[in-house]
């Protein structure tokens, strides 16, 4: 009950004051700041007033015009000072009301143009894989001369050249898929089954080492135990590896390293690490690259293809199984990339994993 009184009071004298200040401000600032300081003024001498009546004080109207003059030097500037900054405060709310419409109404076509852009990606890259898998395949039939010799060898160097370009597309391809598919959440773990980590790494690695050769970079592994299970989409970790290993190869000069490793974390994880003796990358560089088709200009690009997706697909797939991608890096003192598992997707010996 008394709440429910105090409340009403409340609204009452809020709403006084509202009134009254819609009546001030048609005097203007000055009008209804010295409206305001009147009304100072008649409230306090008249207080001033029945204090001395009843402490029996003799009522002095001299002082009276003291108190008055004294209260309207201090008031009036604090009320005039006071109505500048609630006037102020109001314009920049009604600014602020109107940027969070409009940030809002950005936000929303933003979004809506992500999802129309990864469909349109994900429509076009089954288009694409279709004629493309027929280039490949007939390609591929002339290359191994299948039926029968080819009479003049560049048409043979021609096949081969256009399987090598194909199967390049396709890469380029199903890493646009795969993306726009995590992008729009239609990416599931539905597949994901428990398997020794060391088995995907080692792989993995078997398809780098290749490309190590040919640029002349040593590859070092030191695979987890077995008895390190990951409980995950075994396609995607091993793509995840090939992404990472590869870039790391890259921007490795001939006679580097790469160094594949990883141990428990200690909250019942497991961090595998990728460490390269490479061109290293700043700050703004390590932004750019986990953007997609973000391509950082170096030294090494111009000997190097790439889509700019190796990178950023290997991070959205890594988070989609609840890990984490953590990037070291400076220039001229290479990479390291550290691979988070979380504890729910690693079982080591006899400790249960959760699905």
């Amino acid at each position: 009950m008394r709440r429910h009184f105090a409340t009403q009071v409340t609204a009452h004298i809020r709403a006084l004051f509202d009134r009254l200040d819609g009546q001030m401000s048609r005097f203007g600032r000055f009008g209804s700041t010295a409206a305001l300081t009147a009304m100072a003024v008649c409230a306090v001498v008249p207080l001033h007033f029945l204090v001395r009546v009843v402490e029996g004080l003799p009522v002095q109207p001299i002082s009276a015009v003291n108190i008055a003059i004294e209260i309207a030097i201090i008031a009036a500037p604090i009320i005039f000072y006071a109505r500048d900054v609630i006037a102020q405060l109001q314009t920049s709310r009604t600014i602020m009301d109107g940027m969070s419409r409009r940030l809002k109404v950005s936000v929303e076509q933003a979004q809506e143009a992500n999802r129309a852009k990864s469909a349109f990606l994900a429509n076009m890259s089954h288009e694409l894989r279709t004629p493309l898998n027929a280039i490949m395949g007939f390609s591929e039939v002339m290359k191994d001369q299948h039926l029968g010799p080819l009479d003049n060898p560049r048409y043979l160097a021609y096949a081969g050249d256009i399987h090598a370009s194909g199967q390049y597309l396709l890469g380029i391809i199903n890493d646009i898929l795969d993306l726009s598919k995590i992008e729009a959440g239609k990416m599931s773990l539905d597949s994901a089954e428990e398997f020794p980590l060391a088995h995907a790494v080692e792989g993995s690695l078997s398809i780098c080492r290749t490309l190590g050769e040919k640029f002349g970079v040593r590859i070092e592994s030191r695979l987890p135990p077995e008895d390190v299970q990951l409980l995950a989409v075994e396609r995607m970790i091993r793509q995840i590896l090939i992404n990472l290993v590869g870039n790391a190869i890259k921007f490795t000069p001939a006679g580097g390293r790469v160094t594949i490793g990883g141990a428990p974390t200690a909250d019942g994880g497991y961090a595998l690490t990728v460490q390269d003796s490479g061109i290293g990358m700043t700050d703004e560089d390590i932004h750019k690259a986990l953007t997609p088709f973000g391509q950082i200009e170096n030294k090494m690009t111009a000997t190097h293809n790439g889509t700019g997706l190796g990178l950023p697909l290997a991070k959205a797939m890594l988070e989609l199984h609840g890990g984490s991608l953590d990037i070291t890096s400076a220039p001229e003192r290479g990479t390291c990339l550290t691979l988070n598992f979380p504890p729910q997707r690693i079982r080591i010996g006899r400790k249960a994993a959760a699905a």
